[in-house]
């Protein structure tokens, strides 16, 4: 019964989880792939995986048609699917990564915590969403253990103006993965207790998102130079696991989550995924770490038990 009364939460957190070990393997993979080429890989293979388990489930391709959204999906439920693949997963990804090449990971690591903000401002604006003040303050403890873990951290090479560029593009970025998912937070709101029809939109909101990432591969003129990184069979294991790690099953348990609770909750427990990269770097990549880090994990773990109290 208690499960079932935090099965968002619990999600939203897993889901965090599995891309913080993602990007652990990513980060094997990124030296040598261009974001350009890595990024279409993980949605189309995300993709296929969500296919075949829509079949094995015996899921329809297409979802039955409602005008009214009742008794299946309107033609709104359809748009804001495909619009939220779009701008939340095929041009806000890519928009990140190319803020990334600019600023470097630890500086990413204090941009990325605009995610949260970004998802709880849309929430109020569009869904008409309000938090606790118990929530408030595990929301403002969780960001603050991301940038007191991250500032040291951080290592830029780029000058003043690439600095302010490659910021101004990581929180477009993720301001768009905030609009997204707000956008989509209605459709979600609708689903039933069908673990069948939850796995379909995750489907199908990637769709377009694969299929935009796979547009802007193709209409790059060097895509043969994109290509040559893959016929190394060492990348082949981080880049098929992270993909699989990430995108599908990080994607498949993020919608659970933002299913069973409201964006805002879901964003702020989403957003402890840089606290087990900061964890799992030490694990599985021996990065050295330190009272800072550790008083971080402290601090963020506060704050996720007072967002799901409160």
């Amino acid at each position: 019964m208690l499960f079932q009364n935090y099965i968002g939460e619990f999600f939203s957190l897993i889901s965090a989880i599995l891309w913080a070990l993602a990007v652990i393997m990513f980060k094997k993979t990124g030296e040598s792939i261009s974001p350009v080429a890595l990024n279409p890989f993980k949605n189309v293979l995300a993709q296929i995986l969500f296919f075949i388990t829509i079949l094995v489930l015996g899921e329809p391709l297409l979802q039955p048609f409602d005008p009214m959204g009742i008794n299946g999906f309107s033609y709104s439920d359809y748009t804001r699917l495909i619009i939220s693949g779009i701008v939340g997963i095929g041009i806000a990804d890519l928009i990140f990564f190319k803020s990334l090449n600019i600023i470097g990971a630890g500086f990413a690591a204090i941009v990325d915590t605009m995610y949260s903000p970004s998802v709880i401002i849309f929430a109020y604006f569009m869904l008409g969403e309000r938090l606790t003040l118990l929530q408030l303050s595990g929301a403002g403890l969780v960001i603050a253990a991301i940038l007191f873990a991250s500032f040291r951290f951080q290592h830029v090479m780029a000058s003043k103006r690439e600095l302010r560029y490659g910021v101004f593009l990581g929180v477009l970025a993720l301001a768009l993965m905030g609009f997204g998912i707000v956008l989509v937070k209605p459709v979600l709101n609708k689903l039933p207790m069908d673990f069948g029809v939850q796995m379909w939109v995750a489907g199908f909101r990637l769709l377009p998102g694969a299929i935009f990432s796979l547009i802007i591969f193709l209409w790059v003129s060097r895509t043969r130079d994109l290509i040559t990184p893959f016929y190394n069979k060492k990348i082949w294991f981080p880049l098929v696991g992270s993909s699989i790690l990430g995108t599908f099953l990080g994607l498949s348990c993020w919608l659970i989550g933002m299913t069973f609770t409201t964006a805002s909750i879901a964003s702020i427990l989403n957003q402890t995924a840089t606290i087990f990269i900061l964890l799992f770097a030490w694990i599985f990549l021996k990065e050295p770490i330190s009272l800072r880090r550790i008083f971080a994990v402290f601090m963020a773990m506060c704050g996720v038990t007072l967002v799901i109290l409160g």
